[in-house]
Parts: structure tokens; C-alpha cells; sequence
């Protein structure tokens, strides 16, 4: 369980950083359009993900079952048929490539970039075409719990892609240059993932006979509702660029990416943290310990608060500051749309232990549905208001839903699941993390009143404070003695982790 969250983290933390450090480089390199232009391309394909309708986590959770049991026979049945689903998905996207290119017109690019646009756009639909089928490997490496495998080949392959891209971009290619490295560079990746399943798991036998209708509804019935979700989730991280791209201009897109971009890093962050306690929700769940479910709440409530707060002030107050020393002042506007879309992340971050207890009791149906519900108003809203106030009106359009949706539908449901009072679950869940953010909130503070003209050394030098105070608040104010007792010991001598749990109660 360590390996596999200390892998995670290092593998989130490299591919990080090259984007940070690749990101400006792209930009200016593309130019202030066509970076816009390559995140409009990135963003349609992103839609073809939604494909898979969940089979991949299906996959996940049948393949995980039956090697517990021994079952090789059902193991390479699961797989066989989700490879068949998958590879038909496959070409449903390549003609949903092939569709969207032909209405590429429909967007307000520059005449001299619409050709390689084109060709981009078709290279990237291949590319997504191929993760389809592929992702079953990645699948099966997370059923084996390999997840230092799989962060492995994902940094291998973060490392060749930004690699490539500068030597291209250096010598003056494009669009089309960027596309097909990020080709090759995954198209690596997915056949890494294929032999270190087979390597791993030996008796990895697909075959076309295993074929079944009964197995195929099997896995459609156990993943339609994570599809449900995904599609929402696309609507609410892809749409915004399809907005702009459509009623604005894909300069505009690039301002707002930015932002966009910020605000992601930050998300994956604390979800990161908040995964670690899905094993302990299925686990309680498993026992119908209500009451270890409502503490589950509680301490994964504190931990999204602990880490998603200082993420939040310092987006809030030092964003400026980062976007100018990272991209250039000529991007400085976008700190504008990332303190909006900051906003709402205040709350957001307490709510995805909501998620991942209500995925472990598999109550996610009505999550799915918020989810879809939010990503519909955010498409409606996001293209009234771009209409009227223009890119700003885009990022209150995603805000003002994802502001109802985790303030008040989210905790509701899980609360009225969990049969929990709004008074014990703001007590106990919010007053430690808010008073514990309240010092790294007035450092931010001053910080952006007192530095004027800050370099990369001062920004490193405002940072640290603010982290390390942070960290020192949230151990001491957050967790209880038991529980420090328990998070010291972690990095004393090793423990079985199935009694942490225990030291979850506020």
C-alpha cells in the first residue's frame, strides 16, 4: 500500500514538473493562437475517452476478483471481451475523428493554421482510438496492485514526449510534430503496459472463442454508471474550450487554459490523498460499520481541507505572481479567471472522500447523475454568460454549478446516506482544517501586499513559509493525538495497515 502511494505521488510529481516546466516553452514556441489551437485539438479527442462506458474500471474489478480466486479462466474471459467492446469503441472513434474533422470550420481559427489543425486533429483521434483497447493492460497492472509499474512507464513516457517536443519545436515544427510525438511517445506506453501484464501475470491467454454476450452485459452493467460519470466530468474539463473555441477566438482559449491548468494540478493533488481511504470505505462498508463511515468522513473531510485549503489561498493570492514568473507577463490576465475558478474549490476539496465513500458503500448512481446534471448547467451557463460578458462569464459559468453541486447536493446526499447531522459534519469535519489554514491565509496575504516585483528565488521563499506552517497547523490542530501517534509510526518502523483505520474517529 505504501509502495503504491509513494509511487503515485512521485510519478504526479514528475510528470508535474515537466509540464510546468514544458508548458511555457510550448507556448511561446506555438505562439498565443496556436497553443490555443493544439488545446482546442487535445480537448475534442478528449470527448472520445468517454467511449470505453466504463469497461476499463469494470475490467479493474472483475479482473481483480477472479485472480484473488485463482480463476485464470475467468481472467482471460474479462479480458478477451473487453478487449472485443474496446477495439469496437476504437472505431467509433476514429469515425468520430473523421466527423469532427469535417465540421473543424465551425471554429474561428486563423486560415494559415487550419490545415495542420486538420491533421492534428486526426493524428490525436488515432491516438485516442489506440488508448481504448490498450487501457485493459493499465487495468490489469491496477488489479495486481502494480501501480510502481504502471507510474514507471507513465514517466518514461512524460520524459521521451517533453524530450521530443523541444528538440521538434526547437527546429521549428508545429502542430502536426506535436501530434504525432504524442503518437508515438503513448503509443510506447501502451505496449510497455501489454508485456509488463504478460510478464506479470503469465497466464494472460486472450482469445477470440471466449467471446460471450452474458459477459459483455456483465461488464456494460457494472461500468455504465462510472461511464455516466466520466461523460459528466468531460462535459464540466472539456467543454469551457469548446465554448470559447466556438464564441470567442483560440487565443482566448489560451488565457483561460492557464488557469485551467493551475486549478487541475491543484484537483489531482488532493484526490491523490483522498484515494488512500477507498480501501478503508469499502472495508467498513463491507462490515455495515455505519459509525466507521461517518468517522471515515470526518478525518477524509480534514485531510481534502488540510491539503486543498493552502493549495486554494495560494491560487487565490499568489496566483498573479506564478502565472507572470511562468508564462510571461503578457499572460497575467489569466490570474483573473483562476481566482474564479478557485473559488469554488474552497468547498469542492472537502467533498472527494464524499465520492469515494459513496463509490466503496456503491451508492454512486445519484453521484452520477449530480455529476451529469452539473456538466449540463455548465454548458448552458458557460454559453449565455460568454455571450455577455465574455471569457469571464465561461469561468463563472463552471463555477456557480460546481459551487451548488459541492455545497450543498454532494454533502446532502452523503450525509443523508451515511444518516449524519449537518452539525457533527461541520463541526467535527471543517473548524480544525479552517482554523488550521488561518496563519498560511494571512502569510498569502501579505505576501501578495508587500512583494511587488518578485523573482523565481523570492516566490521559492514565500512558498516554503506557507507550507511548512501549513503542514505544522494541519498535524497538530487536524489530527488527534491517536492519530499522530499512528502517522508518526509510519516512518518509524513498518506496520500492518489494516489496523489504521482504527485511528480514523475525530
Amino acid at each position: 500500500m505504501l509502495r503504491n502511494i509513494f509511487s503515485s505521488w512521485a510519478g504526479y510529481v514528475v510528470t508535474l514538473l515537466v509540464g510546468f516546466l514544458l508548458a511555457p516553452f510550448v507556448v511561446h514556441r506555438l505562439g498565443t493562437t496556436g497553443y490555443g489551437v493544439w488545446t482546442l485539438v487535445v480537448s475534442l479527442t478528449g470527448y472520445f475517452g468517454t467511449l470505453d462506458l466504463g469497461l476499463r474500471q469494470s475490467v479493474g474489478r472483475f479482473v481483480a476478483r477472479y485472480m484473488a480466486l485463482e480463476d485464470d479462466d475467468n481472467v482471460n474471459r474479462t479480458i478477451s471481451n473487453a478487449l472485443a467492446m474496446l477495439g469496437a469503441a476504437a472505431l467509433l472513434g476514429l469515425l468520430a475523428t473523421v466527423i469532427a474533422n469535417f465540421s473543424f470550420g465551425v471554429f474561428n481559427i486563423d486560415r494559415h493554421l487550419q490545415a495542420d489543425a486538420r491533421i492534428a486533429l486526426l493524428i490525436a483521434g488515432v491516438n485516442i482510438s489506440m488508448a481504448l483497447p490498450m487501457s485493459v493492460f493499465n487495468a490489469i497492472l491496477f488489479s495486481m496492485e502494480r501501480f510502481d509499474v504502471v507510474t514507471a512507464i507513465t514517466v518514461g513516457g512524460a520524459l521521451t514526449r517533453s524530450t521530443l517536443v523541444v528538440v521538434a519545436l526547437s527546429r521549428g515544427h508545429g502542430l502536426i510534430a506535436l501530434a504525432l510525438i504524442t503518437l508515438f511517445s503513448s503509443s510506447a506506453e501502451y505496449f510497455s503496459a501489454a508485456l509488463c501484464a504478460k510478464g506479470l501475470y503469465p497466464r494472460l491467454r486472450p482469445r477470440f472463442q471466449y467471446l460471450e454476450v452474458k459477459r459483455c452485459r456483465e461488464l456494460f452493467g457494472f461500468g455504465i454508471y462510472r461511464f455516466i460519470w466520466i461523460v459528466a466530468n468531460q462535459l464540466i474539463f472539456y467543454t469551457d474550450t469548446v465554448v470559447i473555441g466556438v464564441f470567442l477566438n483560440a487565443a482566448a482559449i489560451t488565457y483561460y487554459a492557464i488557469a485551467g491548468s493551475l486549478i487541475n494540478y491543484g484537483r489531482n493533488i488532493v484526490s491523490l490523498a483522498a484515494d488512500t481511504f477507498s480501501p478503508a470505505a469499502t472495508r467498513l462498508d463491507a462490515k455495515s460499520d455505519q459509525a466507521g463511515l461517518q468517522d471515515l468522513l470526518i478525518m477524509g473531510t480534514r485531510v481534502g481541507l488540510a491539503v486543498g485549503l493552502p493549495l486554494c489561498l495560494g491560487f487565490l493570492f499568489l496566483g498573479r505572481q506564478f502565472i507572470v514568473l511562468w508564462m510571461g507577463p503578457a499572460y497575467a490576465i489569466s490570474a483573473v479567471y483562476l481566482v474564479v475558478l478557485t473559488i469554488p474549490q474552497f468547498i469542492s476539496v472537502s467533498q472527494y472522500i464524499s465520492a469515494q465513500i459513496l463509490v466503496g458503500m456503491a451508492k454512486h448512481k445519484v453521484l452520477a447523475y449530480v455529476t451529469l446534471f452539473e456538466g449540463l448547467t455548465n454548458l448552458l451557463l458557460s454559453v449565455f454568460l460568454v455571450r455577455k460578458i465574455g471569457l469571464i462569464g465561461v469561468a463563472w459559468g463552471t463555477a456557480i454549478p460546481h459551487i451548488i453541486s459541492m455545497s450543498l447536493v454532494i454533502p446532502w446526499y452523503t450525509l443523508h446516506t451515511l444518516k449524519m447531522s449537518w452539525s457533527r459534519y461541520l463541526v467535527k469535519g471543517f473548524v480544525r482544517p479552517i482554523i488550521a489554514a488561518l496563519p498560511a491565509a494571512l502569510l498569502c496575504y501579505a505576501f501578495s501586499i508587500f512583494v511587488l516585483k518578485p523573482s523565481w528565488l523570492v516566490f521559492v521563499l514565500e512558498v516554503i513559509p506557507v507550507g511548512v506552517t501549513s503542514a505544522l497547523t494541519s498535524y497538530f490542530i487536524c489530527l488527534s493525538p491517536a492519530q499522530r501517534s499512528v502517522a508518526t509510526a509510519q516512518f518509524r518502523t513498518p506496520r500492518d495497515q489494516t489496523g489504521a483505520a482504527d485511528a480514523v474517529g475525530p
